[in-house]
């Protein structure tokens, strides 16, 4: 007898969806109250659902670069284990089988109910150290996976009838630098999986069979691709060619890298097509991107688009394998922003170029839609703000320490109708990493945060919308010394504006000796090193602004100056408002709006490029004189 499913009721579709959600959610909890690194308290980590199909069905507050390749994860699973059961669990970190990069360790638990394989459970966390050849989780100068020295678990299985394999743990406990740490994440990964397992068995006894459950899937993901299809309507046809270069590093042609992307809009048709394959080939570098990362990057642009786009402000696309499927990205092996080959590295593969991409086909969005939707250029780099730190601390018998500091963030770029976010940090990370907790790091680790992201002033890319300025920060060992891993991108070429909108300025950093004197470090991978009193000193790239600078708000633009985003002299010269009173005293700051109307009335001479922070020695350092350390 053949059992009729009836369709499921919109309220109770909602409610089914955000119950799938809150169960993610709790997994995220799980994970940021029990996991042990800096990296897990700042956010770099994401959990997110698929179904037994393997099509990512839920991931709020994911990571973009994260979860939109959950599904490709979920696929590696049951292509290595095709017998997996209920009681396992695999970890899985390979670049070339739809993981984003070495550094993101994921976990997967295939969810049973009644027998079936109904859906998986997926925590993937960036970690600290993945047994590189050297003490950073990212190595953009590898020439291959061999020189990267990453750990590499293609989809291996970790946990069976519940238990751990004691062998994967044993190789992890040999190679990777502070063990305990790692084990700390893992645990905190795998209790998050566990626990979704759990509530997701209590979510399917909720139906009345698993084909109930099914339709549910089913219907939430056509739901998800009828509101892409809408949102995708109303953009303006047309294809677009897209170019940026990316700044120069070891390994790459002075020049730097071009980058080229075509977007082909057809709104009759519900639809966009990014095509990526007249890319260069993989680099000998770690910058090439993964089949999971090239595809976010895309797929990141156009939902962003959606879900910013004045003329669809009713419309949420929702982030699922539903609305994916109105999103065609089309990629080539062996390229650098496509499918790498086995030995290339992808050791950065989550940031630099796809953070390129994605800003290039955002502001390519924008130029198309009229100022309507898309964004401007993404803030650039990852610098010393969040560099990876390591050293011997003396409190503990010189015992090894690494970590991932999140001292600084970088600024957003400006929208069709906002501002950019302060502490967006980067575009792959769409504003959800944290900060460090200064204290917390200081009482974990030897060292010094001597500023913490303390606004850039005149840094923002000028705009009816402004970009986000960038941030200053500088830390430093107490005791002995440490070495700060960074690399630098977006120096030469800064994040652009678009409409008529300015460039910001792009990141710097700097050395700061125990005297006070400063040496800005060129070198695009750096591996500072810093001896007890000195420090490393980041001033980071803010994001493009959108829109024509004279058209902003006088309103807008004299509480940036208040909140000293920007300098009297900028409003004046860029944004041609006229500010009168004493600066020394905000609440005495007006427009003077006669003198603004006249100076708004002629052609702009100011420059929209921004000014140039004068002094890069935080307030702390007093001339030739050596900060005390106790």
């Amino acid at each position: 007898m053949t059992t009729t499913i009836q369709r499921i009721d919109p309220i109770d579709l909602a409610i089914y969806a955000n119950r799938v959600d809150s169960i993610t959610r709790e997994m995220t909890n799980t994970m940021l109250r029990t996991a042990r690194s800096t990296t897990m308290a700042a956010r770099d980590f994401s959990c997110s659902i698929t179904s037994g199909d393997h099509d990512l069905l839920s991931a709020p507050g994911g990571i973009p670069v994260h979860v939109y390749g959950s599904s490709l994860v979920a696929q590696s699973m049951a292509e290595m284990h095709p017998d997996f059961k209920e009681g396992d669990a695999f970890l899985h970190n390979d670049p070339y089988m739809g993981n984003t990069h070495a550094a993101d360790h994921t976990l997967l638990v295939p969810v049973f109910f009644k027998g079936e394989h109904v859906f998986t459970a997926i925590a993937k966390a960036h970690q600290i150290d993945i047994g590189n050849s050297q003490p950073t989780t990212y190595m953009p100068a590898a020439r291959d996976v061999y020189e990267e020295g990453a750990l590499i678990f293609p989809c291996v299985k970790v946990q069976e009838n519940f238990t751990d394999v004691a062998d994967i743990i044993g190789m992890a406990r040999r190679r990777i630098r502070a063990f305990d740490t790692w084990y700390g994440d893992f645990l905190a990964a795998l209790g998050a999986v566990r626990l979704a397992e759990k509530r997701l068995k209590e979510f399917c006894e909720s139906f009345e069979s698993i084909e109930h459950v099914r339709e549910f899937i089913r219907e939430w993901l056509d739901y998800s691709e009828r509101m892409a299809a809408a949102g995708i309507a109303k953009l303006p046809a047309g294809q677009r060619v897209i170019t940026t270069t990316m700044d120069t590093f070891p390994g790459l042609p002075e020049s730097g890298l071009p980058l080229k992307a075509t977007i082909d809009v057809r709104p009759d048709e519900g639809r966009v097509l990014v095509d990526l394959r007249e890319n260069p080939d993989c680099t000998p570098t770690g910058l090439n991107l993964t089949e999971a990362t090239a595809k976010n990057s895309a797929v990141t642009a156009v939902l962003m688009a959606l879900n910013t786009d004045r003329r669809a402000q009713s419309l949420l696309v929702p982030n699922n394998s539903g609305s994916h499927r109105r999103i065609e990205v089309l990629l080539r092996e062996n390229c650098v922003v496509g499918i790498p080959q086995h030995p290339a590295s992808c050791s950065t593969a989550t940031r630099t170029i796809t953070d390129r991409v994605t800003g290039m086909l955002l502001a390519g969005i924008a130029t198309m839609s009229d100022g309507t939707s898309g964004a401007a250029e993404p803030c650039l780099g990852c610098g010393p703000q969040e560099g990876v730190v390591s050293g011997k601390d003396a409190r503990r018998q010189d015992e090894d320490y690494i970590l991932q500091i999140f001292a600084g963030t970088s600024g957003g770029p400006a929208t069709a109708e906002t501002d950019g976010w302060l502490a967006f940090a980067n575009i792959m990370g769409a504003g959800i990493p944290r900060l460090d907790s200064t204290e917390i790091v200081e009482q974990r680790y030897p060292l010094v945060v001597w500023q913490h992201a303390t606004v850039r002033a005149d840094s923002e890319g000028a705009g009816k919308f402004r970009g986000a300025p960038g941030s200053s920060c500088a830390y430093g060992p107490r005791f002995s010394g440490a070495e700060s891993h960074y690399y630098m991108e977006g120096v030469v070429n800064r994040p652009l504006g678009v409409c008529g909108g300015g460039p910001a300025l792009g990141p710097e950093a700097w050395h700061i000796s125990v005297n006070g004197s400063a040496q800005q470090v060129h070198e695009a991978v750096a591996a500072t090193q810093i001896a007890p009193g000195e420090a490393v000193a980041a001033l980071t790239s803010g994001g493009g602004g959108y829109g024509t600078p004279f058209d902003r708000d006088p309103a807008l633009v004299l509480e940036d100056v208040v909140d000293e985003y920007i300098s009297i002299e900028r409003a004046r010269e860029t944004y041609g408002v006229e500010i009168i009173g004493d600066i020394d005293r905000w609440e005495t700051l007006q427009v003077d709006e006669e003198a603004t109307a006249v100076r708004r009335s002629s052609k702009p001479d100011g420059d929209l490029d921004g000014g140039r922070q004068a002094d890069i020695l935080p307030v702390w350092w007093a001339a030739n004189e050596a900060p005390v350390l106790v």
